[in-house]
């Protein structure tokens, strides 16, 4: 008998499930939302949620793999597996388990258990009487409870079978239907031993009335509220034609048009606010020193403004003069940037030279920011700069010369954290996110008609882009929302390409804006070595259930699979390009519309196909260079150089 035990959890890899469950499927028992809580006596069958209601609440969640094991299901006794809860789970809380299992008996076989035998909260998931069964106690010698799934169990034959239990929400679904639901009242906080093929009311040997292929445990967290890693690398500046702009501000004729007004003069309080508004700067990092005038910050300090009700305006100037002496990967000058997600924003900092304005509206972009790169600034320069921000555009002017003139609508004013000077003071991960040089001034005030220059529309910009510039960061997001730190192998990065060896990629939390229908992904790679399968980007399901789509090199072909389940079923619509050359560099573009599929490579058009259906339902991590899905055929890594990657919505 063979048991491999899969545990990956460095590399959290991820799968897809609920995507595409149909809401016309087994009608629920209750209609009620997910809130109401029912009594019900020892082994008797509930149900207080309707499969619409958790399967709303499921879409907002992503997973990431803990444990996985594959069983033998030709041994003449399939052995069981058991641990401790908490090395099973590992992250506890929120938690799926999916299992791959046939049952030829109407006896009841479990398929996995925790707690039981011991004191406490426990649970089985198990096969009875040809039905799939969820059984519960909330406390030792408690009631048992039942959640049961009518007739989707196909007996003598392989089934899909997954627990899903998230915020005291536990959802039974067989072969990709949701079957049941039930909301409780209290937390599933289960101790003692975790089970597979048996619980420890058999003993410590399964029954023979069924077979389980493959198992995995999942943790599953809100993609809404996880911390966004906001952060950036090198960005070519648009190109803008030159606008004379109007004569800035003038402090001492105009300071009744500063809110705030940093001028760092005092020594002794160097981000006093000299309009007596009462927006002083205090330092929120490290220290800032001021001589004649000039702030200076060592790369390691910063201030921070607390929020106020006049600042808080989505019409406004800010101008600064600086003087960068290093550069990095970000390096605030004066941000008003949330630390996460569903809060609006705005930044203007410098990245790898070059000087950029970020804007977020969350009721029109949710968690993503905007961004519109200007000019690359000189080292050791002083910079005059203003930004500009009206209620539909923005205004970027570098020493007197427009460099971004944009259209950008939206209210920016629903706030919730304090300003930073020189620093993000966002507590976040990624903490190389400091201004490194001398600082003049820093203003703040209303922009009431101070504006110039022609307003043009916002060229198509990546709402995602890795690339690959930042060395000590391998998986930096350019667009400031979706970077990851999460790398399986060695993925290392020499003169701005990410180099992978074969064996090696990242993994990226899914966020909202992967889940939609019409995207475009523009990569550019150069395969050393072909293979099976070499993943590029995927967003791919495990298995037979749920929406997905890949880009990946099949024996050096190109292809891009993309399966709506609704429409699809269990079956890939896959395109097939051209084959790829070894040792050298392929500009591809894949396009996907409401109606059509088209592959580039190198501009030209290889394959193209019409397109039905919705692929956005998607439940699990994105992939890159592999398909982060522990699967069982594990030689699908890509094997060579990847210049960038770059995820467009259309």
């Amino acid at each position: 008998m063979k048991v491999k035990n899969l545990a990956c959890v460095a590399a959290l890899a991820s799968f897809g499930v609920l995507a595409g469950c149909s809401d016309t499927s087994t009608p629920s028992s209750a209609a009620s939302d997910l809130e109401g809580t029912v009594n019900v006596a020892d082994g008797a069958v509930v149900s207080n949620t309707s499969y619409k209601a958790a399967k709303v609440k499921l879409a907002r969640y992503s997973h990431s793999v803990v444990n996985q094991w594959e069983m033998d299901t030709t041994a003449a006794n399939q052995e069981t597996v058991s641990g401790s809860v908490d090395s099973a789970f590992q992250e506890g809380g929120n938690f799926a388990i999916e299992a791959d299992v046939a049952v030829n008996s109407s006896n009841a076989y479990t398929i996995a258990s925790a707690g039981v035998g011991g004191a406490g909260t426990a649970w089985l998931l198990q096969v009875e009487n040809g039905e799939v069964v969820f059984k519960w106690r909330e406390n030792e010698g408690g009631d048992w409870k039942v959640l049961k799934a009518d007739n989707l169990f196909r007996l003598g034959e392989w089934n899909d079978v997954r627990l899903e239990h998230v915020d005291s929400l536990s959802v039974l679904i067989v072969n990709g239907e949701i079957a049941g639901a039930f909301k409780h009242s209290v937390n599933l906080d289960v101790q003692g031993d975790f089970t597979i093929g048996f619980d420890r009311t058999e003993g410590d040997r399964g029954n023979d009335g069924g077979r389980i292929a493959v198992i995995r445990i999942e943790h599953s967290f809100d993609i809404y509220v996880i911390p966004a890693e906001s952060s950036s690398s090198s960005v070519t500046p648009e190109d803008t034609n030159a606008i004379n702009p109007i004569d800035p501000i003038d402090p001492t004729e105009n300071d009744s048009r500063w809110i705030a007004d940093w001028e760092f003069n005092d020594s002794a309080s160097v981000g006093l606010d000299v309009t007596g508004n009462g927006h002083d700067a205090v330092i929120g990092e490290g220290a800032v020193t001021a001589v004649d005038g000039i702030a200076n910050f060592d790369g390691k300090s910063g201030f921070s403004v607390k929020l106020a009700e006049d600042i808080n305006i989505n019409d406004f100037v800010v101008e600064a003069r600086v003087k960068p002496t290093q550069f990095g990967t970000m390096q605030n000058i004066i941000v008003a940037e949330p630390p996460g997600r569903g809060v609006d924003g705005w930044q203007l900092r410098i990245d790898e030279g070059v000087l950029r304005v970020h804007l977020r509206d969350t009721d029109k972009d949710f968690d993503d920011w905007h961004i519109f790169p200007g000019k690359k600034m000189a080292l050791n320069e002083w910079s005059e700069i203003r930004l500009e921000r009206s209620a539909d555009s923005v205004k970027l002017f570098q020493d007197g010369e427009l460099t971004v003139a944009a259209a950008y609508t939206g209210d920016l004013t629903q706030m919730r954290y304090d300003w930073s000077i020189g620093f993000d003071g966002m507590q976040q991960a990624f903490h190389n996110r400091y201004f490194i040089g001398e600082m003049d001034y820093v203003r703040f005030g209303k922009l009431e008609g101070f504006s110039a220059g022609e307003v043009v529309n916002v060229v198509e910009k990546p709402l995602v882009a890795w690339e690959f510039n930042e060395p000590t960061f391998v998986g930096l997001d350019a667009m400031a929302n979706n970077s990851t730190k999460t790398l399986v192998g060695y993925p290392t990065i020499a003169d701005t390409t990410v180099t992978l060896d074969g064996k090696s990629g990242l993994q990226v939390k899914l966020s909202p804006v992967f889940k939609r229908n019409t995207f475009a992904v523009e990569t550019r790679v150069k395969p050393v070595a072909f293979g099976e399968m070499q993943n590029i980007i995927v967003a791919e399901p495990p298995g037979r259930y749920g929406d997905g789509w890949i880009i990946r090199v099949d024996d050096g072909v190109l292809t891009a699979h993309f399966r709506d389940e609704d429409v699809d079923g269990t079956d890939w619509n896959v395109l097939v390009g051209e084959k790829l050359a070894l040792n050298e560099w392929t500009d591809i573009r894949v396009e996907r519309t409401a109606d059509s599929v088209k592959v580039f490579q190198n501009g030209k058009l290889t394959a193209s196909a019409a397109a039905k259906g919705d692929v956005s339902q998607l439940g699990y991590n994105i992939g890159i260079a592999y398909d982060a899905m522990m699967q069982a055929k594990h030689n699908r890594f890509f094997n060579g150089e990847i210049d960038y990657i770059r995820y467009y919505g259309l």
